[in-house]
Formats: structure tokens, sequence, C-alpha cells
């Protein structure tokens, strides 16, 4: 793939063409990431008790919901958020893969999977924990790992 870039002072507003041969996967992943660059994140903010804390995104495991509340988990410790699961996923950067309807994993933060007999994906992190998908996200899930 080649990549061309032009600055100029004349240029009002960025903007980013994309010619291609023919539209995949990767190139609707590849929007979406652009479209979605002003609105992503460096940190969320994660309560604890009375406490509020900046986690970096870098630290996150995964994201899961239980009983309607999403729980952000770290390496050691559990965090709660306002956040609705669909709005913490827009604010991710490309780095999280949601893996079924109820969790978002860190990819970076994936140690190595299994595939089980009965066709789910069990997803080990490199803290120990681990997870399976849900075969509704199996899809998504081999492309984002290049499987």
């Amino acid at each position: 793939m080649k990549v061309q870039l032009t600055i100029a002072d004349h240029i009002l507003e960025d903007l980013v063409t994309i010619e291609v041969k023919t539209y995949t996967s990767r190139i609707s992943q590849l929007v979406a990431y652009i479209q979605n660059l002003d609105q992503q994140i460096d940190r969320l903010t994660g309560k604890k008790g009375d406490e509020v804390h900046l986690l970096d995104l870098a630290d996150i495991y995964r994201l899961v919901v239980d009983e309607k509340v999403v729980h952000i988990k770290t390496e050691k410790e559990d965090f709660t958020t306002n956040y609705r699961l669909y709005q913490v996923k827009d604010l991710l950067s490309s780095d999280f893969l949601q893996i079924s309807q109820s969790e978002i994993i860190n990819i970076k933060q994936l140690d190595h999977l299994q595939i089980t007999p009965n066709g789910l994906v069990k997803l080990s992190l490199k803290n120990g924990d681990f997870t399976y998908s849900s075969r509704r996200y199996l899809k998504l899930i081999k492309e984002a790992l290049g499987l």
C-alpha cells in the first residue's frame, strides 16, 4: 500500500482521500478509523467507590457489562463507568475489539487464543484472565487478528 502526504498552506481543511481497486472490510475499517480520529481519547475515567481515576487506554485489559454496569478491568483492578458499552466503543482506538454483545478487549493485552470444539474462541489475556467470544463476533475477530 502506498501513502502520499501533501502539506500546503493553501489547504483550508484537512482531507483524506483513499483510492482502492476494490472495497474490502479492511478498507471499511480504515475509513471508520479515520472518521473517528477526532473522537478518540487517550484516557478513560473509571470510578472506584467515591474516587474517579484517569485510566490510560494501554492499561485497560477489557470492558465488561455486568448487570447493566460497564466494568473497566485493568491488570489488577476493577473500575466502573457511567458510559454504555456502545458509547465507550466509539471512543476507543482500533486496539480494542468487541468480542461479544457485552465485552470489549484490548488486543494489545491478548496473550493467546484457542478455538474451542463448539466454535467459540477462548481469549487469554496477559494478566491471566480469560474470556470467550460469541459466535456472532467470530468473523470480526478473525479479520482483526488476521486469522
